[in-house]
């Protein structure tokens, strides 16, 4: 292989990494997670969702968005769920 075909190599690698590390951040997606809770008193009930969803969020290295859904019911206890969007990387 001679000089000239080993630099243009190089280069095209480089370039090529670097394309992939910038555009890297366009990849980032939006994803939905769930948290459930339950207790005996409703307030705690969603409070342990919350928590539980944004937990799986950061668990994926995500960033916690918004809240989009929300519920809690009685059974013989309150149960509760959460779901939330995530962006992750």
């Amino acid at each position: 292989m001679n000089m000239s075909m080993s630099m243009k190599r190089t280069s095209l690698l480089v370039a090529s990494a670097l394309w992939l590390s910038v555009s890297g951040a366009a990849f980032a997606g939006i994803v939905t997670v769930s948290g459930h809770g339950q207790s005996y008193d409703p307030g705690i009930a969603l409070e342990d969702a919350r928590a539980d969803a944004v937990a799986k969020c950061t668990a994926q290295a995500g960033t916690p968005l918004e809240e989009i859904y929300s519920h809690v019911t009685r059974a013989n206890l309150w149960l509760a769920d959460s779901i939330w969007r995530c962006e992750v990387p």
